[in-house]
């Protein structure tokens, strides 16, 4: 053995990065170390060095010695230790970068390293002696050769021998010697002090004792962990997970996983199932969480017991951060700009209230309290005085009254005001600390963030067709949104002995407030028609939730993990705002008036184009929508380690979950009613609905109905004028109740290191009820009950091959179940084609057969190459339809049960990178990934088809340069996705399909100081049209205009 003695470095030192050089398995001393270019010394007589890391982001290491070289880059973050095995001979680098601190989960997951210590007094073994390992409440003592070993996580320690310390550093797959010579002149120093010395004697190195998140799971993962997610510089979750093989992301929130997402795709945070916020997806929107909240995104796509039973396309799970790798306080500033947006006039809501700008509607939106028992008063035929409680009958004159009164709460705020589009702005704030106690770790982490940003769709074009295919409905429409995201997450971890225990609570907000303007021809008349969309809608998600994971006994064979969740999700749309102008007797033509129609300026400035117009009465409304889901978790999964002789280990794991939803769903819709005759009440040049809907005080003074024996405007009878009248439907509000409770026991037994077998079972049973109503005759209450037990089985076989080659095989069954809205015949808004969506209580639950197959090559620490292929066969898929109808009427949707559906593609995936010149300096790499996806639904009376949903492809392509000594980085990034149904067509109807799209973003970080970084990032450069067909034809085309962001990082 050859000996190296070291002094032991203070617990603040410059150590984050090990090396370790070996060649034939024998240490190499005197081995150059260069890092980031400078030559940080050379190896001990046991072939280690410890040195500092300057910054955070990309380094590299090169390593020279007469054995041979090797040279490597890594990305470490601020306070995160770096391991670094090298064996010259081979030219090969093992790396381990992780956090020093890290929760008892993460310390289970990890390589383990041995040390064998020998403890000498004086000129003898201190026999006897316990060696006390600090925070972890463990110890061992020494023999009568004052000798011990123990086997530990990876990390740095803090080891106590007679009341003195020493930092010992445990390497994953490194056995070392190592001897603390008691000083025993220097008893009496505090605890603290590093009073000891540490030899090493390198013995031996196993690589497979490192772990390679992806390569060592049980099932088929892609991970993206924090070096990822900030190399793409995605704001949230949704546009990060693009990058994953078989990924694709609609309206920038919803994902789908190998073409199918909604009902099959589950989210969890931090072991808690997630609900969606967002009553038109299934799906949780991902827009929700900043990505500076996470620490790592996991893609399941093979169904394991553990998951919700409801994971058929995939498990997507989101860990929050909670021990931060250093003190950090750090502040980010962006601004952003859009083309032809940024600047320009665009139309806005009128109503304005105090908060807008933080996206916290104060009340000037809310549904009038009055409004209500207007509509009580009228559909009862009597009133109740509110001072004496005595009821009486309505006379005609106080129900017209009513009706004025009605009609004045809900007569403002339909002609829209116009403004310029202000830059996007976005701030955020994080800060993180640890506390080394005496006997445990105290980990803090807390961020917050702002943003305000506009968005548009331009040269927008709509239609709808009839079954023939002629054109019904046809109009050119542009669209303003302005979207203010604000959130915050404090978390708290506490390490105290074989624990850790978690706090964690989140609130997101996401506002969007959208306008929307449309003119050309409408589909049932064929005549001009001008219509508008106003919309101000705020999704919220609260969580917090209690976390704990516990060794249970000394050897670590039995691992507990528990967690309690209340969380409560909300969609508030408060004052949704619809009206139609059309042109009576063809008055207007509709092809003209959309060649000369300019949506920057108001209709009033514009009023010659404009001729027979009248404000449709049927059509103006307003909406008041309120849901709420507020949700109850409660989880625990137990680890029994059963096995272990080395090559072959057994791990038998079980569990339990506990979920109870509630949701309450409450719609008001409110407009106007007048005679069907009286369209000279109704007519106007400007198209201003105030110049129809008005009241005689202020300008409206000389209007018709403001002349004495004139009419029109608000009044209390439909024959002279505008009245109140409640639109809403029984079913437009309803209540629903979940229980959702599940059990699941697995085995994993891997055999010689070869083959392992993972084998299990879930049982979930689920009750769900959704109480709505009819929508014919009286409109009587429906109950629909979904009310089923399932026992879902998974086989798992994976055979490493070799230690670069490994093939996975995973069998499942799973489920998918109609929610709450796809079981309510309530309608709702998608935003996507501002039409209405209706739920189907009818729909029954869908059982999927899925079966996989990945080889996966791992070629070096930085190259990889995987295939997979996979396949499911569906029995009852749930889709979305296309309602049969004619016309305007035709375009709304709903859902269906179709018979049967198979699915089944292939996906690769690989990265590489490439050396630029000696030393690793400069280094360009690509990563490619590509699913290429098939599907045949079966249902009556319609010719086999694709799933709804399911594109032909998803494709990313990836290119990247660093150049590490000058502190730049450069990222490409190319996206598309195939041609896929978005909406399948019914009775007749071709379905609607959404056509590729070629996306490109850039991004460029350059770290001017190690506490300084610029950001720039340019999205959407090639502005490919969003487009939707059906028939063959254009059913929906829109562009959103390149978008650049600029930003600074700044860590205090």
């Amino acid at each position: 053995m050859v000996l190296c003695v070291l002094a032991v470095l203070p617990a603040k030192a410059a150590d984050e990065l090990f090396i370790q050089v070996l060649s034939a398995g024998v240490p190499v001393s005197d081995a150059e170390v260069v890092v980031d270019g400078v030559l940080e010394g050379r190896t001990s007589r046991d072939g280690s060095l410890l040195a500092s890391i300057t910054g955070v982001g990309s380094h590299t290491l090169s390593i020279d010695t007469d054995q041979g070289s090797a040279t490597t880059r890594f990305t470490s973050g601020s306070g995160q230790l770096v391991d670094a095995i090298v064996r010259v001979d081979l030219g090969e680098v093992f790396l381990d970068v992780y956090s020093q601190t890290e929760d008892i989960r993460d310390r289970k997951a990890a390589a383990e390293g041995t040390l064998n210590i020998q403890v000498t007094q004086g000129v003898g073994p201190a026999t006897q002696q316990s060696i006390y390992i600090a925070g972890l409440g463990m110890s061992v003592q020494t023999d009568s050769q004052g000798e011990a070993s123990i086997t530990l996580p990876r990390g740095r320690y803090r080891a106590q021998v007679a009341e003195q310390t020493a930092n010992l550093r445990v390497v994953g797959g490194l056995t070392r010697a190592v001897s603390l010579t008691i000083d025993e002149e220097g008893e009496a120093i505090q605890v603290a002090a590093p009073d000891l010395e540490e030899v090493f004697v390198v013995a031996t190195f196993d690589p497979a004792g490192l772990e390679v998140s992806e390569r060592d799971t049980a099932n088929i993962v892609d991970t993206i962990g924090v070096e990822l997610l900030t190399r793409f510089a995605d704001s949230d979750v949704a546009a990060s997970v693009v990058r994953v093989p078989g990924i694709s992301v609609q309206d920038d929130k919803y994902v789908f996983i190998r073409g199918l997402g909604g009902r099959y795709v589950s989210s969890t945070l931090n072991n808690a199932t997630m609900p969606s916020t967002n009553p038109s997806k299934r799906t949780v929107p991902l827009d929700l969480f900043p990505s500076n909240f996470v620490s790592q995104l996991d893609i399941n796509k093979t169904f394991l017991p553990y998951m919700p039973g409801e994971s058929t396309g995939g498990n997507l799970v989101i860990n929050t951060k909670t021990f931060p790798d250093d003190r950090i306080l750090g502040l980010s500033l962006q601004g952003g700009y859009t083309t032809d947006l940024t600047g320009d006039t665009v139309f806005v809501d009128p109503l304005d209230g105090d908060f807008d700008a933080i996206g916290w509607d104060d009340g000037t939106r809310n549904e009038d309290p009055a409004l209500s028992q207007i509509s009580d008063f009228l559909s009862s035929g009597e009133a109740i005085d509110s001072q004496t409680g005595e009821s009486f009958l309505l006379d005609e004159y106080t129900a017209g009254e009513l009706r004025r009164a009605g009609a004045l709460l809900i007569q403002d705020g339909f002609d829209p005001d116009f403004e310029s589009a202000k830059p996007d702005a976005k701030v955020g704030l994080n800060f993180g600390n640890l506390f080394l106690l005496d006997n445990s770790e105290l980990g803090v982490y807390a961020a917050a963030n702002y943003s305000n940003k506009w968005s548009k769709r331009e040269d927008g074009e709509r239609y709808t067709y009839e079954s023939q295919g002629e054109i019904a409905d046809n109009f050119l429409y542009r669209q303003y949104t302005n979207t203010i995201e604000a959130n915050g997450l404090v978390s708290i971890g506490w390490n105290v002995g074989d624990s850790t225990l978690e706090w964690n609570t989140m609130a997101s907000r996401v506002t969007e407030s959208q306008l929307e303007r449309s003119v050309g021809q409408e589909g049932d008349e064929f005549q001009a028609l001008l219509r508008q969309t106003i919309q101000w809608e705020e999704r919220q998600y609260l969580s917090t939730q209690v976390l704990g994971s516990h060794f249970l006994n000394d050897a670590g064979s039995l691992f507990l993990e528990w967690q309690a969740t209340v969380s409560q999700a909300e969609r508030y749309a408060p004052d949704r705002r619809e009206y139609d102008f059309t042109a009576t007797q063809s008055a207007t033509d509709p092809e003209g008036l959309k060649a000369q129609y300019s949506f920057q300026k108001s209709n009033d400035k514009q009023s010659s184009l404009f001729n027979g117009f009248i404000l449709e009465p049927g059509t103006i409304i307003r909406r008041y929508d309120d849901l709420t889901d507020d949700n109850a978790d409660l989880s625990a999964n137990l680890t029994w380690d059963v096995y272990d002789s080395g090559a072959s280990f057994g791990q038998l794991k079980g569990g339990f979950q506990l979920i109870y939803r509630e949701r309450e769903s409450e719609s008001a819709t409110y407009g106007f009613n007048v005679n069907q005759v009286r369209d000279d009440l109704l007519r106007t040049s400007n198209l201003l609905v105030s110049d129809v809907v008005y009241t005689c005080d202020g300008s409206a003074a000389g209007r018709p109905g403001c002349v004495p024996g004139g009419q029109g405007g608000i009044s209390n009878s439909p024959n002279t004028g505008l009245v109140f009248v409640d639109k809403t439907l029984a079913s437009d509000t309803y209540d629903a109740e979940l229980e959702y409770n599940s059990a699941y026991l697995m085995y994993d037994h891997t055999f010689s290191s070869v083959w392992q077998v993972i084998l299990g079972g879930r049982y979930e049973t689920y009750e769900q009820t959704t109480d709505t109503f009819s929508l014919q005759g009286e409109q009587g209450a429906v109950q629909s009950v979904i009310d089923e037990d399932s026992f879902l089985p998974s086989l798992g076989v994976n055979w490493f091959i070799s230690d670069s080659h490994q093939l996975r095989l995973a069998l499942s069954q799973t489920v998918a179940r109609p929610d709450f809205k796809e079981a309510a015949n309530a309608t709702f808004y998608d935003n996507e084609f501002n039409f209405r969506v209706r739920g189907n209580p009818f729909l029954e639950i869908s059982d999927i057969i899925s079966a996989d197959l990945r080889w996966e090559w791992y070629i070096s620490e930085v190259d990889s190459l995987s295939v997979a292929l996979f396949y499911k066969d569906m029995d009852k898929p749930i889709e979305r339809v296309v309602q049969a109808a004619s016309g305007t009427a035709g375009n709304s949707r709903t859902f269906q049960n179709s018979d049967t559906a198979e699915l089944y593609g292939i996906e690769a995936d690989g990265s590489f990178e490439f050396a630029i010149g000696d030393g690793y300096n400069q280094s360009f790499f690509v990563s490619f990934n590509a699913a290429w996806i098939e599907s045949e639904v079966t249902a009556e009376n319609q010719e086999d088809r694709a799933l709804q949903g399911q594109p032909e492809y998803t494709a990313n392509l990836i290119f990247g340069y660093d150049n590490i000594s000058a502190g730049h980085q450069l990222t490409v990034l190319l996206n598309q996705n195939g041609k896929s149904i978005a909406d399948v067509g019914v009775s007749g109807q071709p379905d609607v399909f959404l056509e590729p799209r070629l996306d490109l973003n850039v991004v460029y970080r350059y770290e001017i100081s190690d506490a300084l970084t610029l950001r720039a990032k340019l999205e959407n450069l090639l502005d490919d049209e969003v487009e939707y067909t059906q028939g063959g034809q254009v059913f929906q085309i829109y562009n959103r205009g390149p978008t650049i962001q600029v930003g600074l990082d700044w860590q205090f």
